[in-house]
């Protein structure tokens, strides 16, 4: 069968499945009839997340207008909340402060239909840089948020409790770097496959962490290793195989392997840049305080050209093998 009319067979049983589809509109308890739902958007659609994005906006606007929140560079700027998709963090000088935040994002949320998580939900205290025992905060519903327990909490992937738990992130990447590096590996996949499954699998689980985690240099050699340890092991490379030449793009004759270390500089480039160029005032004052490297940041596209031309003499200035 074709694509076409794969594609034709799909569309025709969403259309048929969504004839079904009703919801019930209520306001106060009460029954104002059922809609019928003729059109939609998918999970996994691309405008599924921007859709979601412009709906959390009013909380956003909401909290920016609650007289909490933490002041500095002389009270002209205020911060009381974090917010990435559905993943929001609030912050509080006192009990009070954070109880009404928290109250204020539960009215919004029952307001549009949201749910707290509450499983996923968790309080800090924390008092002249030590960590105070709490018991937790109360919702309107009677629902609890308990406190932070001593492993942490995750905000957007990355494990915190006073600060970011930089060795235990690590540990976790570099532990799931090598699993999915191996199932790779064990693979039937051919070469070529091999190396974009690497790069679109498991080397990019470094990006995601990287501007965030600080990693050393003997911590990127040793994954540096790792890589090439297994892939000798597996027969994906010959153990006197050239190094650069891994690395190179296959139009430059290489093999199209991004590196470790390339992966985790480009996005910590990119990071910079964003920053550098921000005009969103906290995002300036980040940039002042030099939590991340901005003065040498440059585009992404000049930045990986310097690194391939770079790679690419390096190579190009080896001795040949026989002479």
């Amino acid at each position: 069968m074709s694509m076409f009319k794969i594609a034709a067979n799909v569309r025709t049983f969403v259309e048929s499945s969504m004839e079904n589809w009703k919801t019930e509109l209520t306001s106060s308890g009460e029954s104002l009839g059922n809609v019928n739902i003729r059109r939609g958007i998918f999970q996994g659609d691309n405008l599924s997340p921007l859709i979601f994005v412009m709906c959390m906006i009013p909380l956003s606007l909401i909290l920016r207008k609650e007289k909490v929140g933490y002041e500095f560079r002389g009270k002209e700027l205020k911060i009381n909340h974090l917010l990435f998709m559905d993943d929001l963090k609030l912050f509080g000088k006192n009990n009070e402060k954070i109880d009404s935040l928290v109250k204020t994002v539960h009215i919004v949320s029952k307001d549009i239909g949201m749910e707290f998580g509450i499983k996923k939900c968790g309080m800090l205290v924390m008092k002249r840089g030590k960590i105070v025992e709490c018991n937790g905060i109360q919702l309107p519903d009677e629902e609890t948020i308990k406190s932070v327990e001593e492993d942490g909490y995750k905000y957007l992937g990355i494990l915190e409790l006073d600060k970011i738990m930089e060795g235990e992130m690590k540990r976790k990447f570099v532990k799931e770097y090598g699993r999915r590096l191996k199932l790779v590996l064990k693979s039937k996949l051919n070469g070529r496959n091999k190396i974009m499954a690497m790069n679109t699998w498991a080397v990019a689980l470094l990006r995601y962490g990287a501007g965030v985690l600080k990693w050393t240099k003997d911590e990127i050699a040793a994954m540096y290793r790792k890589t090439r340890k297994l892939m000798t092991l597996y027969g994906a490379l010959h153990p006197r195989s050239d190094i650069h030449r891994s690395y190179l793009p296959r139009e430059k004759g290489g093999r199209g392997l991004i590196s470790c270390e390339g992966c985790i500089r480009i996005e910590e480039n990119s990071l910079g840049w964003y920053v550098k160029n921000s005009v969103e005032p906290l995002l300036q004052q980040v940039a002042k305080t030099g939590v991340i490297e901005t003065e040498r940041c440059e585009t992404k596209e000049n930045f990986k050209k310097k690194a391939i031309e770079e790679l690419e003499k390096a190579w190009i200035d080896k001795q040949m093998y026989g002479q």
